[in-house]
């Protein structure tokens, strides 16, 4: 190929017209140097496998930091739901056992659940407010004694309705979706 382009450049007036002109002819057609196709290929070779490396390590980590948000969200929304849960089971236990003295014995109950508007579904929503209306009930019923409780615990007066047995359903439906 020197031997082409030098001859190229000897000649006054003539001018390589493009890079095939400095492509030595054999005799089956036109053909490289060697040297330059083999550095090529390592060129695209370094390229792809830089490309990919970057784009396998950027997807990995892309998922762990996803995995790791939604499983800090899901802690998050867990201890809410725990506390509200605290919350209304004093605030029944209570109720079982003297009338409210004003509303404020709510405000603890209405707190949880407006910290809970932020973040929860529809259903978690719906299942907080009826545990609301259902301690708001409690605290208007009659007492109950101790002996009142244990026979509709035991069962032998009415059936137990739970009172946070759709919101706990509701609480586990969506911390499953949200881990999963």
């Amino acid at each position: 190929m020197a031997s082409r382009f030098a001859t190229l450049l000897q000649r006054p007036g003539r001018v390589a017209s493009s890079c095939v002109d400095l492509i030595e002819k054999s005799e089956t057609g036109c053909a490289m140097d060697p040297a330059i196709l083999s550095a090529t290929s390592a060129l695209i070779g370094s390229l792809i496998g830089g490309v990919s490396t970057f784009a396998a390590s950027w997807l990995t980590q892309y998922r762990q930091l996803r995995i790791q948000l939604l499983l800090q969200e899901a802690a998050k929304r867990e201890t809410l739901y725990a506390e509200f849960i605290i919350e209304a089971s004093k605030r029944l236990t209570e109720a079982w056992s003297k009338q409210a003295e004003g509303p404020d014995v709510l405000a603890g109950l209405y707190a949880g659940m407006e910290r809970m508007r932020l973040i929860s579904s529809s259903p978690v929503l719906h299942a907080a407010e009826r545990v609301i209306r259902k301690v708001t009930g409690a605290y208007a019923d009659a007492n109950k004694t101790f002996d009142d409780m244990r026979k509709l615990l035991e069962g032998t007066s009415i059936q137990w309705d739970d009172p946070l047995e759709d919101f706990t359903e509701a609480c586990k439906a969506e911390l499953y979706a949200l881990r999963s």
